[in-house]
C-alpha cells in the first residue's frame, strides 16, 4: 500500500504527464504504447523500396522467388501504410 506522501507525488507526476505531453498520457490510460509516426513511416518506406528492388529483380533475374518475397513485401508495405493513417485519425 502507498503511503499519503506516495500517492501525492505520483498525482503530481501524472500531471505532469498530462501537461506536458497529453498523447502520452492518453495512450498510457487506453494501455496502448505510443508509436513513433517517423519509425512507423520509415519502416513503410523501407518495405517499399525493398519490395521494388526484390521484384525488379525477380523479374531481370526470373527467379519466382524473389518475386514472393516482392509481394510479401508490398504486403507488408500496405499494413504498415494503413496502420500509419489509422493513427494519424
Amino acid at each position: 500500500m502507498l503511503s499519503h506522501h506516495e500517492r501525492v507525488e505520483l498525482d503530481k507526476i501524472e500531471r505532469w504527464f498530462e501537461t506536458s505531453d497529453p498523447e502520452l498520457a492518453a495512450a498510457l490510460r487506453r494501455g496502448k504504447p505510443a508509436r513513433s509516426a517517423a519509425l512507423l513511416t520509415t519502416f513503410a518506406i523501407l518495405l517499399d523500396v525493398s519490395a521494388c528492388g526484390l521484384l525488379v529483380a525477380g523479374l531481370v533475374g526470373a527467379s519466382p522467388v524473389l518475386t514472393v518475397c516482392a509481394l510479401f513485401a508490398a504486403a507488408g508495405g500496405a499494413v504498415a501504410h494503413i496502420t500509419r493513417c489509422r493513427d494519424r485519425g
